[in-house]
């Protein structure tokens, strides 16, 4: 009678399991050996039925993302690491020192005249005093005016070198694209996250690097030089009275003057530091 009863038991066991699997219970299975394949469990209508066993979504490896119809690329890299970009860099960086060392000779210069100035103030005569520190005064303005356009004339070369290297690249990049059945090409500094298999910047260097080398070739834009305002500076009075204190402020408009000056130079050694970027001159 025992025997009887464990029998049934094992029926009912095996009955229960056969139910179960009818009723649409998901089977356990190993996952599968293609790490590319994602295995989703049924979805179940709304009778309690389940769908096919198996849905299986397949998420595009690696070496598919370079086939995507899209591209990234560094406009920073592309520039400076290209043939084009390191020679103007080294040329930018030569122009940029030799203005930083004339800016500073320029002020040991005024520096030394103003002491001089100072000293004469001593023994010449008020008229004959005060029309040389107006002399000083507007020589100091005028070597001012000529470092600052040199100063945007540097930062207007580093400009129209990077415009016109991009006029070049920019039909290398359209057929790169059409070889690659690429429909956009994004900035990657416009991205939160990208693929390292999209990325094209290198490829396009060595393209640009093979076509138009170092640059610059005919068909690039001529440089122009920058445009220069002068009614900052022309609307400063220059001292024109004769009493001492009038004399003294001529002097020390002077010795303000040579230190803009000086600070020209500041601006020649920034461009030296950083290849590529000069900082715009601040007013005076």
């Amino acid at each position: 009678m025992r025997g009887f009863g464990a029998a049934l038991l094992v029926v009912l066991g095996a009955a229960a399991s056969v139910a179960a699997q009818e009723t649409g219970a998901p089977a356990q299975l190993p996952p599968p050996a293609d790490s590319s394949e994602v295995i989703a469990p049924p979805a179940a209508d709304q009778s309690g039925v389940g769908q096919p066993p198996f849905q299986t979504m397949v998420v595009p490896r690696g070496e598919d993302m370079a086939h995507l119809p899209i591209m990234t690329i560094d406009q920073d890299e592309l520039f400076l690491n290209s043939a084009w970009g390191r020679r103007a860099q080294a040329d930018l960086e030569t122009r940029g020192q030799t203005l930083a060392r004339e800016n500073d000779e320029l002020a040991e210069q005024f520096s030394n005249e103003e002491r001089e100035l100072a000293e004469l103030r001593k023994t010449l005569p008020a008229e004959e005093f005060r029309k040389r520190a107006d002399e000083f005064d507007k020589r100091v303005v005028q070597i001012r005016r000529e470092r600052d356009a040199k100063v945007r004339e540097l930062q207007h070369s580093a400009e129209t070198e990077r415009g016109a290297f991009f006029q070049v690249a920019r039909p290398i990049l359209a057929k790169l694209m059409e070889e690659r059945g690429a429909v956009a090409v994004l900035d990657q500094r416009m991205l939160f996250a990208s693929a390292d298999s999209i990325d094209v910047t290198a490829d396009l260097i060595a393209r640009v690097d093979a076509e138009a080398g170092a640059g610059p070739f005919e068909g690039v834009p001529e440089e122009q030089p920058a445009k220069i305002d002068h009614s900052a500076d022309d609307a400063k009075p220059v001292p024109s009275t004769g009493d001492s204190s009038a004399h003294d402020g001529a002097t020390h408009d002077g010795a303000e003057n040579g230190s803009a000056t000086h600070g020209g130079a500041g601006h020649g050694q920034g461009a030296s530091e950083a290849p590529g970027t000069v900082p715009a001159q601040p007013a005076p």
